[in-house]
This record gives C-alpha cells, sequence and structure tokens, in this order.
C-alpha cells in the first residue's frame, strides 16, 4: 500500500523566490516508492482559520516556511512587531497539545517575536529587534548570505537524517541567534563560526551579538506534539541541494511515522 502524507505548507511574512521555491516543493510529492506528499498552500493571515484542532485534523504535518509578526518598515527603525491575535495563539497551542508534529523551516524561527511562548517552543528565535530568550537579553539578530559551511550529523541514528554523510558541504545564509541549546535535541551543526566580526547584516545591535549557535537542526517536544527546526532554506541554490531536499522529505516521513522519535 502506498504512504500518502497530506502536509500543510504556510508560507508569507517573508519575501522569497516563488517559482524555485514551488518548484522545489513540487519534486517533494513523490519523495520515494509509493510514497505521496499531498502539499496544501496557504499563505498568512489566512492560515489563521487553520489554527484549530478539527479543521487542521486531515494534516499529518504542518510545515511553516512563514515570518508572521515583523513588519519591515523601511524607515528608521527598519523594523516594527506586531502581536498575533488571541484566537491565532489559542488555536496554535491546541495544535501542539493534540499532539500535531511540526516542522519549521529557515526565517519561521524569527516569527512572532512579541509572544515570548513560540520561541520557547520552538527551541530559539532570531531577533530584529533586541529581545529576551530564556531569561537572558539579546541585542539583534545577525544574517550573512551565500556561506560555505560544513555541517556535521549530530544525531545520525534520528530518521530525519537518514541517508545523509556523516558531514556534507553547503551554501546558504547563516543565522547568528539565540537557541535553547539545553532545551532541543540537535541533529545538525555548521562549522562557521558565529561570532559579531563575520556578520554585516542583522537586527538592532548585532553588532554586539555573543557568540551565535552552531545547530542549525534540532528536534524536541512542543507541549505534546514532535517538532523539528532546519535553519537551511534561503534561495534557489540551497532549494536544489540534494541534501536539503532530503531533509525535508525525511521530516514529513518522520512527522507521519507512529511515535516520531524526538
Amino acid at each position: 500500500m502506498p504512504t500518502v502524507i497530506e502536509a500543510l505548507l504556510v508560507t508569507k511574512g517573508h519575501i522569497f523566490e516563488r517559482e524555485p521555491f514551488f518548484e522545489m516543493i513540487d519534486t517533494l510529492s513523490r519523495p520515494g516508492p509509493d510514497i505521496y506528499i499531498n502539499w496544501t498552500h496557504v499563505e498568512q493571515p489566512a492560515a489563521e482559520a487553520l489554527m484549530d484542532v478539527k479543521r487542521a485534523e486531515r494534516y499529518d504535518v504542518i510545515v511553516w516556511y512563514d515570518m508572521p509578526g515583523v513588519i519591515f518598515t523601511g524607515s528608521n527603525p527598519p523594523f516594527a512587531h506586531y502581536d498575533p491575535s488571541p484566537e491565532y495563539k489559542e488555536g496554535f497551542l491546541s495544535l501542539l497539545d493534540a499532539g500535531k508534529p511540526m516542522l519549521f523551516l529557515h526565517h519561521a524561527i524569527a516569527a512572532w517575536p512579541t509572544w515570548p511562548e513560540f520561541a520557547e517552543l520552538l527551541g530559539g528565535r532570531f531577533h530584529f529587534l533586541p529581545g529576551e530568550l530564556g531569561g537572558k537579553k539579546y541585542p539583534g539578530s545577525g544574517y550573512r548570505f551565500r556561506v560555505p559551511q560544513v555541517i556535521t550529523v549530530e544525531n545520525p541514528n534520528h530518521p530525519i537524517v537518514a541517508g545523509l554523510a556523516p558531514q556534507f558541504d553547503l551554501n546558504d545564509e547563516a543565522y547568528m541567534y539565540a537557541v535553547l541549546e539545553d532545551e532541543v535535541n540537535p541533529l545538525l551543526s555548521s562549522d562557521f563560526s558565529f561570532t559579531a566580526d563575520k556578520f554585516h547584516h542583522g537586527g538592532i545591535g548585532f553588532q554586539d551579538h555573543p557568540r551565535g549557535s552552531n545547530l542549525i537542526g534540532w528536534t524536541k517536544l512542543a507541549r505534546n506534539a514532535p517538532i523539528a527546526y532546519l535553519q537551511i532554506g534561503h534561495g534557489p541554490k540551497v532549494y536544489s541541494d540534494q541534501n536539503f531536499l532530503r531533509l525535508i522529505a525525511n521530516s514529513v516521513l518522520w512527522a507521519k511515522s507512529d511515535n516520531p522519535t524526538i
């Protein structure tokens, strides 16, 4: 019998190159023999309508490639924040309480910066404005495009990294961000030096950011839900990267499995 997986894909809040991104999603519709992924795409803020246990019941996994809660103002200061609605928060938490598996990609770690619990549930945050995580204050985070990196698989027995070499090369955007390292289960790390002198762009005050975490992939339990985060995923070059494609396919299959390994 073929395995059919229903995946809900949520976007918007951060610009991305749509055509190559959705071409990538199309290639992931059949990641293996007798394995089919049916993708349903919804943008923010319409995704709020699906933040409900009953309405989201048909989906095996929710994949987040969105970044709501942040406004690029084009002025000074260049960033502003807005809150999720009480209904959105209640619905999102109800999905976690019901055990809905979730995969967060790339800039999704910067979503909802005024909602502290979101970052704690995810295991980290990219700050555009100075903020706090895990009781520690941080300046803005940093980002740098097109960074050659060597990625190390930290947990080779985890199904999300099945089929990957112990180390592989990657050229992608890097984040100097805050991660709750004691609360996540590492999957991937980068050999890049995540120090402020290596970053030329970022949130307010990123030049004073302490050394960032080199973790770029992890899993954790968020309330009752297994979740995974992959920092990889900026643009067309990585959309066609076979290691990235394998990671997404593996993550969706992991979400579909009985009792996903955290």
